[in-house]
Formats: structure tokens, sequence, C-alpha cells
């Protein structure tokens, strides 16, 4: 108990989070009792750190050959989250930080899932899993899982079971936010790291060792280093934005430390091996994983803060870190979605305009969809700047909550490209063309969930003004809205594009790698479709807006895919043209109900 808010001589504190010690004006204060949450938060990230170390202690696989003695270092990567939640939840009364704790295990649980796809690849395929601190393979045979595996497992889940927790945990909210320098700081050291996930962790020269980024590794580790790329900046940027201090000084803390544990061991490894060696991807990530760290562990200004010295007695106000006090405001969540959108549009600039796939005589090969991935970037973008003007923002955001998947499609379809090209023996993937796609969809992914946090907030507050009546469509909306729905999921599931010597991707045919995107893409319109009707008239009208945007540019693939002999229209162009146009009409008839204003 603080001397702000200890309470006169006799009289109990009602404050929640002051437990401990009897009644009574004591001038010393005893051991403090934690809250429950917390306890259980510290409980579970002590039961996850536990199974983490033993699992790198154990056999992951059958047989499994760590390429050096990773083990004392596995153990330490695995405790120092909890240490650090431990260790600021357990100071003497004064100096204890309970929302910090809980922040810190907070944001080392937003890593855990992506963590736990990187060694689900241990399943899937040892042989293919660039592990060398768990296993170095012998041979291209896969042995069958063990019960290191298992434990890695579980010990991630426990580490996401106590982020929930300590979400719970009451932290008193501050007087303003952190400065935008830092906010500012935080991300962009989070954007290092996610470049940083994207790279090869390593050089290798052993033959039965693979190296590979995201994009070229199998799957599902390429499914968790791009949830760890988008993740990570995101993250980043809610914990560091948060009123509530402490998650905003132990998001980033927890969130580095989770860091440090994904770039130690490549770097560890290319300097104990000799058959590695060390390349940009781990050093970029440890960079951030101390950037984090540094971040998260400098005080706050103090207007976001508590502040320091005598201050009149008042009622602590205490919000745990799950509420919407710890949300940021709308304006700072507008800013941000802005930012990414554009970076996201520069980054595919320059995927368009870099080689993917080169020659064995070092001649660049273009990719046929890079026109048609530019243009989607462009098109996100354009709608991200208005993100800027404070007039706008509000009514252009829910069309950005659609377009941010059409990098997606089209990058997919870039990449797939590259992919085929490589199965050529003349042909080989240019890593730099190859990363500044794969930024690019990091980054819609990113935008996509900061839109969607951001309208989130802003239908939060509304309902706060106006309540929850008035929030249906009309029913006349209704009819072009089933027919926007069945049209979109054919526009994605049949062919744009038809030629002779030329079989599209698809949905329920011919399924390659392009076809997540597709994949994305319906669900996307579908996602939107499905929240028209709960939505305000000016925001369905946007909804709608940003739908028709998504279909026409998938009826944009003929026009800007290049490089394909005796291209003819598919069904699929027929298809998304109708779907926008009913997308288009039913936000003309939503659209009186959004020039009123309700």
């Amino acid at each position: 108990m603080t001397a702000r808010n200890r309470p006169p001589s006799g009289e109990p504190s009602d404050d929640p989070r002051d437990s401990f010690g009897p009644p009574g004006g004591s001038t010393s204060d005893p051991p403090a009792r934690l809250a429950a949450p917390l306890v259980g938060a510290l409980a579970a990230a002590t039961a996850g750190a536990v199974l983490l170390a033993l699992g790198g202690l154990v056999p992951v696989v059958a047989g499994a050959r760590p390429g050096f003695g990773s083990g004392p270092l596995l153990v330490l990567l695995a405790v120092l989250p909890v240490a650090a939640a431990a260790a600021a939840a357990l100071l003497p009364a004064p100096r204890r930080r309970p929302g910090l704790a809980a922040g810190v295990l907070v944001g080392a649980a937003a890593l855990a899932p992506g963590r736990a796809l990187l060694d689900l690849q241990l399943a899937a395929d040892a042989s293919a899993a660039a592990r060398p601190e768990l296993h170095v393979p012998t041979d291209l045979t896969s042995p069958s899982p063990a019960a290191g595996l298992w434990l890695l497992l579980a010990g991630h889940l426990a580490t996401a079971v106590a982020g929930l927790l300590a979400l719970r945990v009451r932290d008193e909210q501050g007087e303003g936010q952190g400065s935008r320098w830092r906010l500012l700081a935080v991300v962009s050291v989070a954007v290092v790291g996610a470049l940083g996930l994207l790279m090869a962790p390593f050089g290798s020269h052993d033959a039965y060792l693979p190296t590979s980024g995201a994009i070229d590794a199998p799957m599902p580790a390429a499914a968790g280093l791009l949830l760890l790329a988008a993740t990570l900046p995101v993250a980043a940027a809610l914990a560091a934005s948060s009123p509530a201090p402490g998650l905003a000084r132990g998001g980033p803390l927890g969130l580095g430390l989770a860091t440090a544990a994904l770039a130690a061991p490549p770097l560890v490894a290319a300097a104990a091996l000799p058959a590695l060696d060390v390349t940009a991807g781990p050093v970029l990530l440890a960079f951030a994983a101390a950037g984090l760290v540094v971040l998260g562990v400098t005080p706050l200004p103090a207007s976001a803060s508590t502040p320091s010295g005598p201050q009149p007695a008042r009622r602590a106000e205490p919000t745990d870190l799950a509420g919407t006090a710890t949300l940021p405001g709308q304006r700072p969540l507008d800013l941000l979605t802005g930012s990414i959108a554009v970076l996201t549009a520069l980054a595919a600039v320059g995927g368009a305009f870099t080689e993917q796939v080169v020659s064995a005589t070092n001649t660049a090969v273009p990719s046929s969809a890079r026109w048609w991935f530019l243009v989607a970037g462009l098109l996100l973008g354009t709608v991200g700047l208005a993100m800027f003007g404070p007039a706008v923002a509000a009514r252009v955001r829910p069309a950005l909550s659609v377009l941010w998947a059409g990098p997606l499609v089209t990058g997919a379809a870039v990449l797939d490209t590259a992919l085929a090209a490589t199965e050529l023996g003349a042909l080989s993937v240019s890593t730099l063309g190859v990363l500044w796609v794969a930024l690019a969809m990091v980054g819609a992914a990113a935008t996509g969930c900061s839109s969607a946090v951001a309208g989130t907030v802003e239908r939060e507050e509304a309902m706060d003004v106006v309540g929850a009546a008035g929030w249906r469509a009309a029913p006349n909306v209704l009819t072009p809205l089933v027919a926007a729905a069945i049209l979109g999921v054919a526009a994605f599931g049949l062919p744009v594009v038809r030629a002779a010597d030329y079989t599209a991707p698809g949905l329920w045919s011919h399924f390659t790698p392009a076809s997540w995107g597709l994949l994305a893409g319906v669900l996307t319109v579908l996602g939107a479709l499905a929240l028209v009707p709960r939505s305000r008239p000016a925001r369905a009208v946007a909804l709608l807006a940003g739908i028709a945007g998504l279909l026409l540019l998938r009826a944009a693939e003929l026009p800007l895919r290049t490089g394909i002999t005796g291209a003819c229209p598919g069904p699929g162009l027929w298809l998304a043209l109708a779907g926008a146009a009913a997308a288009l009409v039913a936000a003309g008839l939503a659209l009186p109900g959004a020039r009123r204003g309700s």
C-alpha cells in the first residue's frame, strides 16, 4: 500500500489490490498477499517455464542429436520471462509492481502460438526443421516425435494460459499515455524483429541441415514464422500504447524476452558449429529483443506512470489489463493503422520492382502477377493515407478492414510463381525479392489486425454514447448482401484467367500456395458481409465499398497479370464483377441512413 492510497487509521482498504495486513494505520507495510489472478498467472507461467526447460533437455525426436550443448541456454531462455515477472511481483511492498509482472506475462504469451507452430515442424518432418539446438539430422529420414516435443508444446500452452490470466490482473490506470516517440521506438524495433523472423536463421554447408526463411520453409514452420512476424509488431504497438502502466512497460519487456528465445539459439549454433554461418535474420532479431527489453525496463514519462512523491489522498482507480481502459485511444490506433498500411504499400512497391526469380545466367525472371500485386499494395496504401486525416479516418477505416486482404491474395500469387519456377533446375529464388513480398504480406495482416482493434474501440465508444439501438440493417439490404456472399465465394473459387497452357489455382481444385491467398480473400469478404447488418449505416457503406474494391481487385487479375499466352476471361471474372455490383447496390441502400448520421 502506498502513501497515496493508504486508508486512515482503523479503516480497512476497499482497494482489491490492497489485500494484505490487518486494517489500521501502521506506518510499516506488512507483506502483501498477491491478487488471485496474478497468483494463477505466475503459477501457470512457472509451469510453462519448467515444461519448456525440460523440453530443451529431453530428446524431442527419437535419437535426437543436438548440434551443441544447448541445454543450459534453453533452460535460461525458458525461465527468463517468469523470473522477470516474479521479481516484479515479489519485491517488497513499497516497490512491488503487480501490473508490470502481469504485463511481462502477457507479452511473453503473445508469441506462444507462433512458437508452438515452429515446434510442430518437428512432428511433421524433423528432417526439414532448422533447429540445430534440438536436433541435427544425419540423413533424410524423419524420426518420430519424442517426449521432449510434447513437453515443449505443453509449455507453450501453459505460457498462453498465463497470459490470459494476467489480463485480469488489476493495474492502476495512468494519467496519460507514454510519449509518441516511445510508441514509435517500440513499434520500429518490433518491425525490425519481424523482418529478422522472415530471414533464414543461419547459413548451412550441411546437406542434411536445411536453412530457409519464412517463405520457403515447410509447413507448419512457415505458418509459425509468418504468425510470429505479424504478431510481434502488433502486440508491441498495443502494449506500448496502453494507458495501463504495467502493460505499457511489461508488454514490451515480455515480448523482448520471448524474442530472445528465438534469436539466441541460431546465433549460438552458428558460432558453435563449423558447418553453419551467421546470417542477418537472427542478428536483427537479437537487436529487436535487446531494444524491447531496454524500452520495457525504462520508466515511463511522468504523465504515463504513477506520480511519485507525496500526493493528496485519493482512491486508486484499478483496472484489469483486459478492460477497455487498457485499450489505446481511437486516434493513436488510426495513426498506427495508417502507418502500417503505408509501409505495406512501400514494401509492395519493392516487391513489384525486385525480381523473385533469376536464371542461371543471373537474368531476372519477372513474376506474371507483379503488377497485380503492385496495384493491391497501392490501393491499401492510398486508403491508409486517409487514416491520417481526423475528419475522414473513421469513415474509411472499415474499408481498410477488407482491403488488407488484397496484398495477401496477390502476394501469394507472386510467391507461387517463384516457387513453381524453382522446380526448374535453371532457375533460383532471389531472396531480396521474396523478402519484400513477404514483408508486404505480413504488413497487410498487421494492418488488418490493427484496423480490427480500432474498429472495436470505436464501436465500444459509440455504444457508450448511443446504446445498442439502431444497429440493425434495413431488411432491403439483406438481399444484395446474400447475393454478394454467394458471388464472392464463386469469384475466388473459379479462375479469372483461362489459357491453353495455364491452370489457375483454385479453392476446390488445383490447390497451390496461391490458393491460400484466395482463401484469405473469400474469408475476409464473408466476415465483412457478416458485420454489415450489425454496423451503423455509415460504417456499413464503408465496409461494402471495401468488399467491392477487393472483388474488383480479384477481377483485375486478367488485365494486370502478364506473360500468359492466349489469356482470356474465366468465369471468376464475371462473378467478381457481379459480386462487386451487389456490394455497391447494398451500399446504395444503406447510404440514406449514413447521410442522416445514424
